[in-house]
């Protein structure tokens, strides 16, 4: 376990938004699964990356990283074995690879780590064990969680719920194309994290998969398809700058580059979000600036933008009057409780907020307290929250766990240093 002690101090200057996560895994399989070679600029490696990157390897692809160039070279082709995909604790990485295993390779044994094993996989098991596909939940030699998915995916009509994480839409999606035959996919409303189906169908559409859509959420997805290298630069994720985002309107004096104004990322939802708050957002072409004279409480709506609940939260308890962040049951389910988690340590800062159902409502105060060490959550948005807490906090904030910010941002600390943040 690592921990840090971080100190008040104002952060000042420019800083450019690490590529996209969920772009980098979609772009990446895309890659992955056509028969030529595909070129990644812009890319930052970190655990979840590494997974993904794993996972192709384990069904033929070839992957090589030079800088921030990733290169992949693909092999679409079925393979006669059942692999095994270490899916580390990234739950992009797992619901994406079942259904891809199963349509390629038959089927394939998926290996988890930390919380990993414990978070949903009902969605896919009952749509494929009826289907035909053995599913196994269990235990390997070394205590790592173990999924055994064998069979055949099989071309039909598909019915998802929406209300479940979109990773399980996404999944099919990348799957279907690679069958013989005609595929149909609808997803049921309320439709949730509706900007990261977009995202898929972005990816998918520009590397030559056709999709038709029939009504919203609803597409028909022929069979037999490739998919074609399609080289490019990856965006700026704003579910990252959105600590910074948020660190300008508790006061401190940000610019953030590499962020695109027309984009998929429902966690560009944190400007919106912002601006309710009373923060002033301005974008032009030197970057995103956010500003604030005076923060007031304003309920907003977490379900398409789960990522950026615990620092919208953070912004929150530093502003007048009572917020409510509402559709945060999600949060429950990622690498820690993340709602309860995203509770307690606003309370242990000096914050006043309470989880009321799938709505976290906060009490503003003046200034946060400080002065506390915060538990190891092993939960990267963990961390930043901690770090971001303590550079307007009267006393130093000691954050412990510091390791899990490899599985998103390993060089958050060293930005955060650059800018003039107190760590040590």
């Amino acid at each position: 376990m690592v921990e840090m002690t971080f100190f008040s101090a104002p952060l000042k200057g420019t800083v450019a938004a690490p590529a996209s996560k969920s772009e980098a895994h979609r772009r990446m399989i895309c890659a992955g699964l056509t028969c030529g070679t595909t070129t990644l600029s812009g890319f930052m490696d970190s655990e979840d990356m590494a997974a993904t990157a794993r996972c192709l390897k384990a069904l033929g692809a070839k992957l090589h990283r030079e800088a921030d160039c990733l290169t992949v070279t693909g092999y679409a082709k079925k393979i006669n074995r059942l692999p095994v995909l270490d899916c580390g604790e990234s739950g992009s990485t797992l619901r994406f690879f079942v259904p891809i295993a199963l349509a390629m390779a038959g089927g394939g044994v998926f290996r988890m780590h930390g919380r990993l094993g414990q978070r949903p996989m009902d969605v896919y098991r009952d749509l494929f064990v009826p289907r035909g596909v053995r599913w196994r939940m269990g235990v390997g030699c070394d205590g790592a969680a173990e999924l055994t998915v064998q069979g055949k995916l099989e071309a039909g009509h598909y019915v998802m719920p929406g209300n479940v994480s979109s990773q399980f839409v996404s999944g099919l999606m990348f799957a279907l194309p690679l069958l013989q035959e005609d595929s149909t996919l609808t997803v049921q409303p309320p439709v949730e994290s509706a900007g990261y189906i977009r995202m898929t169908v972005e990816a998918l559409t520009g590397s030559g998969i056709v999709l038709e859509e029939l009504a919203p959420f609803s597409w028909r997805i022929p069979g037999n398809q490739q998919y074609q290298a399609k080289s490019g630069v990856l965006a700026g994720d704003y579910s990252q700058a959105a600590v910074f985002a948020c660190a300008g309107a508790l006061g401190h004096d940000l610019t953030i580059t590499h962020l695109e104004r027309k984009t998929t990322q429902g966690d560009r939802m944190v400007l919106e979000h912002l601006a309710a708050l009373g923060a002033k957002v301005v974008e032009n072409e030197d970057g995103v600036k956010v500003c604030a004279d005076k923060l007031t409480g304003a309920v907003l709506d977490m379900s398409d933008c789960p990522d950026i609940a615990p620092i919208l939260a953070l912004t929150c308890q530093l502003a007048a009057g009572e917020s409510r962040l509402t559709g945060c049951g999600r949060l429950r389910l990622k690498e820690c409780d993340r709602l309860a988690a995203t509770v307690e340590v606003l309370n242990l800062l000096g914050g006043n907020a309470k989880a009321v159902g799938d709505t976290i409502v906060i009490q503003g105060v003046e200034r946060l307290r400080g002065g506390v060490t915060l538990p190891d959550y092993n939960d990267h948005r963990m961390v930043m929250l901690g770090a971001a807490a303590a550079s307007v906090a009267k006393e130093p904030v000691v954050v412990t766990g510091v390791q899990a910010l490899n599985k998103s941002w390993p060089e958050f600390v060293n930005v955060y240093r650059e800018l003039g943040g107190k760590a040590e």
